[in-house]
């Protein structure tokens, strides 16, 4: 497990990267053909595995599950694949009681020097789309939206393509930002406890389709 720490405009950062691999087929929910999807029902799909006394990684009732024991930490992982444009989704559940953890997606990472964009939002409706890039955190857009604090999952969205950043929450924009560092790259799912641990997040359903 490979430990970093981040200076951000809100917070001190600490991010534990997790090595992985991958799945395809079938379609995504707009009928476009799926060029990636996962399920994550099954422990061989090859998604991150591992533990320790920060947070843990795991397949668990048919989902993919991130625990994180600290506060102010930040955990990812990639299936180690590689696109351009993409619109990349997801199911995702707070099952905790942290409303400040923020959780998401991953998109153009970057395996020789682990820089990529990202795109998330916590149970209190604070959003962010971000580059971390060099061991730095610069921020694209962020601010807060309407959200039901009570439901049971989210579906959050990421359109990554032609510098043109998008994030999505069931289905509806929250907010765009441009940027052309990186254009292509392995995509990912995150955590990002705040002031409050531990936190509990819960994925199901990743697809990713052209934009």
């Amino acid at each position: 497990m490979n430990k970093r720490f981040l200076v951000v405009p809100l917070a001190a950062l600490t991010l534990a990267a997790l090595a992985c691999g991958s799945s395809t087929g079938g379609g995504g929910e707009d009928g476009k053909p799926a060029l990636y999807r996962d399920n994550l029902s099954n422990s061989d799909s090859g998604w991150c595995v591992d533990s320790d006394d920060t947070s843990a990684l795991d397949y668990s009732g048919g989902e993919y599950v991130f625990e994180v024991n600290d506060t102010e930490w930040f955990v990812w992982c990639n299936p180690d694949e590689d696109f351009d444009d993409i619109h990349v989704e997801v199911t995702a559940k707070n099952t905790g009681d942290t409303g400040d953890t923020v959780f998401g997606l991953i998109c153009h990472f970057q395996n020789a020097t682990s820089d990529f964009y990202y795109g998330g939002i916590s149970a209190n409706g604070d959003y962010t789309i971000r580059l971390y890039q060099d061991g730095e955190d610069q921020v694209l857009a962020e601010g807060t939206t309407d959200i039901d604090a009570e439901a049971d999952s989210y579906k959050l969205g990421l359109d990554c393509a032609n510098g043109e950043f998008a994030l999505y929450l069931d289905g509806q924009k929250i907010d765009s930002a441009s940027d052309d560092t990186y254009t292509s790259g392995d995509i990912g799912l995150f955590a990002w406890t705040g002031d409050d641990a531990p936190a509990e997040i819960h994925y199901d359903d990743i697809v990713v389709t052209a934009p």
